[in-house]
C-alpha cells in the first residue's frame, strides 16, 4: 500500500508540474502576443495577414516563418513572401521591402512607416511634413525608389532576367499629393487589390515559387 501511495503520488506531482509549466509557457505566449498587437495593428501587417494572432504572430513567433499568409492564398494562390531590410553605407535602416513571389510573377513592396505629409520625386531626398506638439516639422528622409530600384535590378539578375514588378506603400494616415516618382504609389489599406492586379505576363508554379524564395534566402521544407 506505502508502494503505491507514493507512485501515485509522484504521477500526481508530475502531472501537476506538466499543467504548472504549460499554463506558464500558455501565458507567456499570450502576454507576449497582447504586447505586439499594438504596433501590429498599426503596421501594414493587417494588410497582409488574415488576423493577428493565428495568421501572423503564431506564424512568426512559433514557426519563425511568415511567408505565407491565409490572405493572399484566397487573393492570388498559392505564394511566398520574403522581407528584406536595405542598409546604405552607413549600416543604417532606410527601406524595408516585402518581396511577392506568387502565380502570376513577383512583386516588391517598399513600405514606409511614418505618417504625415510626403514629397520627393525619384531623385533627391523625400521630406515629410508632421504636426509636432510646437508645430508643424520637415524631415528629410532617405529616398525609397532609389534602393528599390536597386533592389529589383539585384533581383532581375537573380531570377535569370525575369519581369519584376513593384511599388511604395505608405500608412493610410498621410498625405501623397506632393510625391511625383515614376513608380506608384498606393496606402496600406490598397494592397489587397493591388495583390489581386499584380500580373508580370507570365506563370510561376509551385515548385518554382519555391525555388525563387529559396534564392531570396528562404528556407523551404522539401518533405
Amino acid at each position: 500500500m506505502y508502494t503505491l501511495f507514493n507512485a501515485t503520488t509522484e504521477n500526481s506531482n508530475m502531472s501537476l508540474l506538466f499543467y504548472v509549466i504549460f499554463g506558464f509557457m500558455a501565458l507567456m505566449f499570450l502576454f507576449r502576443a497582447a504586447l505586439g498587437y499594438k504596433r501590429y495593428k498599426n503596421s501594414i501587417y493587417p494588410h497582409i495577414y488574415d488576423n493577428y494572432l493565428i495568421d501572423y504572430f503564431y506564424k512568426v513567433n512559433v514557426f519563425r516563418d511568415g511567408s505565407k499568409s491565409g490572405m493572399l492564398k484566397k487573393l492570388v494562390g498559392y505564394h511566398r513572401l520574403n522581407y528584406a531590410n536595405i542598409t546604405n553605407t552607413e549600416g543604417k535602416l532606410v527601406t524595408q521591402i516585402i518581396t511577392l513571389i506568387h502565380t502570376k510573377g513577383i512583386l516588391s513592396i517598399a513600405y514606409l512607416t511614418s505618417e504625415g505629409k510626403y514629397s520627393g520625386s525619384d531623385n533627391g531626398n523625400w521630406y515629410i511634413k508632421r504636426n509636432e506638439a510646437d508645430g508643424e516639422k520637415k524631415f528629410k528622409i532617405e529616398n525609397p525608389t532609389i534602393y528599390l530600384k536597386e533592389y529589383n535590378l539585384h533581383l532581375s539578375q537573380a531570377l535569370e532576367n525575369r519581369k519584376t514588378q513593384s511599388l511604395i506603400a505608405v500608412p493610410d494616415n498621410t498625405d501623397i499629393t506632393n510625391l511625383h516618382p515614376t513608380c506608384k504609389v498606393i496606402k496600406y489599406s490598397e494592397l489587397p487589390e493591388a495583390f489581386k492586379e499584380a500580373d508580370c505576363g507570365y506563370g510561376l508554379n509551385d515548385a518554382e515559387i519555391d525555388e525563387i524564395y529559396e534564392k531570396l534566402g528562404g528556407k523551404v521544407d522539401h518533405k
